[in-house]
């Protein structure tokens, strides 16, 4: 008698495919990957608030994804990940806040980014 291995349960476990640098950047990986039509979500999100009680490494925060879509998924990472490293940051022309290269509107005023 053969044993087969339940493939289909594993393709749903959540995996980490992320570690971001902060909250609002693991929110616009999160947007991104959703985006894309893969659903995701963020996981020590609330701990970010315990920096310095607790160690760094265990206040992370991370994007998961189900196993099933982590190729998809690392595709929209990739060119994230290149528009990040290749565009410059950004001024608003309005109230002259400091953007990141991802940004499309000001943080601060809403303001749309002028290429």
């Amino acid at each position: 008698m053969q044993t087969y291995k339940n493939t289909t349960d594993s393709a749903f476990n959540w995996i980490t495919i992320y570690k971001a640098a902060n909250t609002l950047e693991a929110n616009i990986v999160k947007g991104l990957i959703q985006a894309g039509g893969i659903e995701c979500k963020v996981v020590g999100e609330m701990l970010q608030g315990a920096l310095g009680e607790i160690p760094f490494d265990q206040a992370q925060v991370s994007i998961q994804v189900y196993a099933i879509k982590e190729r998809h998924a690392r595709q929209i990472l990739v060119n994230y990940q290149q528009v990040k490293q290749s565009a410059p940051d950004w001024v608003c022309p309005n109230c002259n806040e400091h953007n990141g290269s991802t940004f499309d509107f000001c943080w601060s005023c809403e303001t749309l980014k002028n290429d």
